[in-house]
C-alpha cells in the first residue's frame, strides 16, 4: 500500500474514532441523560421518560389520560357529552445543538381523543337529520362520536433535553400534530324499525364526515411538562 494512501485513510479515521469515544465522555460527565417527569396538554395529563442516547438523538415515551363528562339542558333537548383521553407516545427527538435544548420530533400516538354525545328531545321537541325532521317518539335516542384512529404519525418541535448538564426540575413543551382524521358515527334508537330515517342517518353521516376530511385533518398537540433529569 502507498504511504500517501495509508495516510489517507488514517486521517480519515480520525473522526469516526473521536465519535466513538465521545459518548462515553459524556456518560461519564453528565451522568444517565435520562429525565422523568408529567405533562399535560391536549393528549391529557401522565408521565413521561425520556433518554438521551447520542447529543442529538433521544427517545422519549409517554403515557397520558383524561375523561370528562358534560351534561347541557337545552329548551328542547337534554345532551350529555363524553370525552376521553388516552393516548401513548413513542417519539425520537433530533436536537439540531449538540446536547441542547431546541427539538424535532417525530413517532406515532395512539388514538388521542374520543368524543360521544347523546341527545334526548324533551316532550314534543324535534330531531333534524339530513334537513328531515323527526319527532322523539322517530328518533327515540340519538347517539354520535367522533374517535380518531388507533395510530397516527407525529411531527412537532419543541424546548426540553435530558441532557443532565445541571440535574434538577426543568420546564417543556412541545407543539405538534398528530395526522389522522377521525371517524364520524351516529345511531338512533328509533331507526331500527324506521328505513327512512335510517338512510337520512346514513346520509347525515356521510356529509359529517366530508366536513371532517376537509377542516380536521390532524389533531393539533400542544403540551407542557415538568421533568427532573439525572
Amino acid at each position: 500500500m502507498r504511504v500517501d494512501r495509508l495516510c489517507c485513510i488514517a486521517l480519515l479515521s480520525v473522526p469516526a474514532l473521536l465519535a466513538a469515544q465521545k459518548p462515553a465522555r459524556d456518560h461519564a460527565h453528565h451522568g444517565a441523560d435520562m429525565s422523568i417527569g408529567i405533562s399535560s396538554g391536549t393528549l391529557g395529563f401522565g408521565p413521561e421518560i425520556s433518554k438521551l442516547v447520542t447529543s442529538h438523538i433521544g427517545i422519549r415515551a409517554s403515557a397520558n389520560f383524561l375523561s370528562m363528562s358534560r351534561s347541557i339542558d337545552e329548551s328542547d333537548v337534554n345532551f350529555s357529552a363524553k370525552l376521553k383521553m388516552k393516548a401513548v407516545t413513542g417519539l425520537v427527538d433530533l436536537y439540531p445543538g449538540s446536547r441542547g435544548a431546541f427539538h424535532l420530533s417525530g413517532g406515532i400516538i395512539t388514538n388521542p381523543l374520543e368524543v360521544t354525545a347523546t341527545g334526548l328531545p324533551k316532550g314534543d321537541g324535534t330531531f333534524t337529520i339530513n334537513d328531515h325532521e323527526y319527532t322523539n317518539a322517530d328518533v327515540g335516542t340519538l347517539t354520535g362520536s367522533a374517535k380518531w384512529p388507533g395510530t397516527s404519525p407525529y411531527v412537532g418541535l419543541g424546548f426540553g433535553t435530558p441532557a443532565n448538564s445541571h440535574a434538577g426540575i426543568k420546564l417543556t413543551m412541545d407543539i405538534g400534530a398528530a395526522l389522522g382524521k377521525p371517524t364520524i358515527a351516529l345511531s338512533a334508537t328509533g331507526a331500527a324499525n324506521n328505513a327512512q330515517l335510517q338512510a337520512d342517518i346514513d346520509a347525515q353521516i356521510a356529509k359529517t364526515q366530508k366536513d371532517v376530511n376537509k377542516y380536521a385533518k390532524v389533531y393539533p398537540v400542544i403540551s407542557a411538562g415538568l421533568v427532573f433529569r439525572f
